[in-house]
């Protein structure tokens, strides 16, 4: 009966959270506030014990904020905008905007976590992409690069670090890196190979 009432909470409190935060324009609520109601409400009804917090390997989880740290301090301290206006992108073809961007996105998303590199390079790129004009409509505009960029953090698993998935597999220890690192570099190929291309054709025939 307390396995069956702790299912039930799980899923009425999935369903709150993600309503919540798809609704975060309508209640005011930001996706941070939103994302502690799941432990206090575990932790409150013990689906969330004392034990099971002592078996999360906590190491992982301080790695991987530090990507997050990383880039977020990046962006503040300006480096990577400076980085970034160096780069005489104006130059550049639109297809070689799309692939660099890409690259840099991928690069840096195996080492500072997809999600912090997405939230670097997407206000840099849009203001890159707005600085273009019409430079980048023979491959769909801004909204091409940007969800290319997307593809591009979504498409690193090489290290831990790269994604939580990847941190919470690797903090089991059935995983090894050196076994992450090559079926995530192979798979991160195949997915940014499908994924351009598809984003490409869709740009192209101003789809997005």
């Amino acid at each position: 009966m307390q396995k069956g009432a702790h299912s039930w909470i799980v899923i009425v409190t999935f369903f709150v959270t993600v309503a919540l935060w798809l609704l975060d324009r309508v209640t005011g609520i930001n996706s941070y506030t939103v994302a502690m109601i799941p432990f206090m409400v575990f932790a409150l009804t013990g689906v969330i014990t004392k034990r099971d917090l002592e078996q999360i390997n906590w190491s992982v989880i301080w790695m991987v904020a530090g990507g997050f740290a990383l880039g977020y301090g990046l962006n503040a301290s300006g480096l990577a905008a400076n980085a970034v206006e160096s780069i005489p992108f104006g130059d550049f073809s639109p297809m070689l905007i799309l692939l660099i961007g890409g690259a840099i996105c991928y690069l840096l998303s195996n080492f500072i976590s997809n999600s912090a590199t997405a939230a670097l390079l997407m206000p840099i790129l849009a203001i890159v992409c707005g600085a273009m004009g019409d430079k980048l409509d023979p491959i769909g505009g801004t909204p091409t690069v940007l969800i290319g960029v997307a593809i591009a953090a979504s498409s690193a698993m090489i290290l831990p670090i790269s994604t939580p998935p990847n941190a919470l597999a690797f903090s089991t220890g059935f995983i090894k890196q050196n076994d992450m690192v090559k079926l995530g570099a192979f798979m991160g190929i195949i997915a940014m190979v499908l994924g351009f291309a598809l984003v490409y054709l869709m740009g192209t025939l101003h789809l997005l």
